[in-house]
């Protein structure tokens, strides 16, 4: 497997890791579906940079673009 090759499956395997629910409640009677944890560190960070003077444009794509960056760092210590 080529380095390029790892890092595709990594990519793949982080977001799907994303794409768990952050704050799942499941019981025998019924469960909740809410934010993944991608749109939930995306918020959290959003509101952080928008509090620091950051234009709306601006913190929305450098908070998808860091999510997903931390998403693969974090699937690499896996």
């Amino acid at each position: 497997m080529t380095p390029e090759e790892a890092d595709k499956l990594n990519l793949e395997a982080a977001l799907e890791n994303g794409d768990a629910l952050a704050f799942p409640f499941i019981s025998k009677y019924e469960s909740q579906e809410g934010l993944t944890k991608r749109e939930y560190m995306a918020t959290q960070l959003m509101s952080g940079l928008l509090s620091h003077g950051h234009d709306t444009r601006t913190a929305l794509e450098y908070s998808v673009k860091s999510v997903d960056l931390l998403l693969v760092e974090l699937n690499k210590n896996k």
